[in-house]
């Protein structure tokens, strides 16, 4: 993660990394979000040479999966071409991954990097996320002080956002040889004659720029902010195939360790553990209550969950007192009833 940049466009007197969003430096949510992908060796900022803040504002995060090395330059190609030669001391390999990540992109989900390695991972090349361009694009008419000279067609464009995937094989040679014009990993990438792969990234991973930025990534890392948090903790029979199960249901898996794993759907979650004890299983019983059931039924018989798992599934069912809800029961006996949101009469 290249962070030795001055943040000159920014509009602050203090390097954009350190200026504080929802509490905390903008680098800490970034390093927050990097530090819950398990499939990360370690995280290795790159700091410019003379950097004191870091460890000021940041105290003893560094450690054995956060690295730090001052050995920023002057662009930010030869940040990262610093910070791959300080990876192969570390004994990086030029077949090892390597995730490249702007530090100003802080509101950065764990999701979102999976993504990028699953779809990458057995890729030639390597890719990074991006977002299909929306806007209509002007070009500007040189020395005319903002005067339109045409509008580019935006087919097939795409805005480049970070993680960018490649290997250390590829991307170090890559970067010796960019120029004044590679603003990214996947440029330099491109300008060696392949062809990154693009996976689709979202809205909310924007890059701090500018001063209104601020504004707009405290405002969403607000709504994301959490409270106290009550989750069910569910006993696993065979804690691989009930971790599998629910992802297949539709859950996000946020994080997995070597006997507990976190689930999420919407605002609902859960703690799955590998215990079992048929009783407690039995007797468990969970609620939940989805916007639109009829697909969540189409979901499961697309999935065959039912003789994937060998587990009882009953389809939606009106009932008496005006309720839609089904159940269904997991591998472990935990029994789940699945209902259809009510409109709240006005």
């Amino acid at each position: 993660m290249p962070c030795a940049g001055t943040g000159s466009r920014s509009g602050s007197f203090n390097p954009k990394q350190y200026e504080p969003v929802a509490g905390q430096p903008l680098v800490a949510h970034t390093l927050a979000a990097l530090a819950q992908v398990t499939r990360l060796t370690a995280t290795l900022v790159v700091l410019a040479p003379d950097d004191l803040q870091f460890e000021d504002d940041l105290p003893g995060l560094a450690g054995d999966r956060l690295w730090l090395a001052k050995v920023g330059g002057a662009t930010r190609a030869e940040s990262v071409a610093n910070g791959l030669n300080e990876l192969r001391a570390r004994g990086a390999q030029p077949h090892d991954w390597v995730l490249v990540h702007d530090a100003a992109r802080c509101l950065l989900r764990p999701e979102w990097v999976d993504r990028l390695i699953d779809a990458c991972q057995e890729d030639e090349v390597g890719g990074l996320l991006a977002l299909p361009v929306a806007d209509t694009l002007k070009a500007e008419e040189p020395g005319t002080a903002g005067r339109v000279a045409a509008t580019v067609n935006r087919q097939g464009k795409w805005a480049a956002q970070t993680p960018q995937m490649f290997r250390l094989g590829l991307l170090a040679p890559a970067l010796a040889g960019a120029g004044e014009q590679v603003t990214d990993e996947a440029s330099a990438v491109e300008a060696l004659g392949h062809s990154p792969k693009l996976v689709r990234g979202e809205f909310e991973n924007f890059k701090v720029t500018y001063p209104g930025d601020f504004h707009l990534a405290e405002r969403l890392l607000a709504t994301t902010r959490r409270g106290a948090e009550l989750r069910a903790m569910l006993p696993a029979r065979d804690f691989a195939q009930a971790q599998q199960f629910y992802e297949d249901l539709g859950f996000t898996r946020e994080f997995a360790q070597s006997n507990l794993a976190g689930f999420k759907l919407g605002q609902a979650a859960f703690l799955l553990q590998d215990a079992f004890d048929p009783l407690r299983a039995q007797q468990t019983v969970m609620h939940l209550t989805l916007d639109d059931i009829a697909t969540f039924w189409q979901h499961l018989q697309r999935q065959g969950v039912a003789a994937r798992y060998g587990v009882t599934i009953e389809p939606p069912q009106q009932r008496p007192w005006g309720l839609i809800d089904m159940t269904l029961t997991d591998p472990s006996g935990v029994l789940w009833r699945i209902a259809q949101r009510l409109e709240m009469p006005q």
